[in-house]
């Protein structure tokens, strides 16, 4: 198994890379010669899930520095596992929004309050694993 900081340094990576995918796609489908695919999206919402998974990216190469200059005893991988987690899904609410469910108000019917229900788990798993993460060097010998 990978330690605690490789991992969230290789999914940062992982993010990065899919995030430019998601860009360049983004650029494609608004071609004139791509005619009305690009009208199928909103592309504000994309264009948030893009910056948003490359902001959750950078978060989790400051915690695999973090990580790699301060080790933590126990539940570093718990750590590294919130925050893939969240890096992945938290963006996931701009993805909803994209496609017509507002993911953001847990209000409505049984598919937007699923979508809401989603993606709070990941603002939750970023918030306990940084709580975690500075915890355990808080209270380090």
């Amino acid at each position: 198994m990978l330690d605690p900081a490789r991992l969230l340094a290789l999914n940062a990576g992982a993010q990065i890379a899919f995030s430019s995918l998601l860009g360049w796609s983004m650029v494609v489908a608004r071609q004139p010669w791509m005619h009305d695919r690009g009208r199928t999206l909103r592309h504000k919402a994309m264009t948030a899930a893009h910056l948003d998974w490359l902001m959750l990216a950078f978060m989790q190469a400051v915690a695999a520095f973090l990580l790699d200059r301060w080790p933590v005893s126990s539940g570093g991988t718990t750590v590294a596992v919130l925050l893939v987690y969240g890096g992945w899904v938290n963006p996931m609410a701009y993805v909803f929004r994209a496609l017509g469910v507002d993911a953001f108000a847990f209000a409505g019917g049984l598919g937007q309050r699923a979508a809401a229900a989603f993606a709070g788990t990941s603002s939750v798993a970023i918030v306990v694993g940084w709580i975690a993460l500075l915890v355990a060097q808080f209270t380090r010998p």
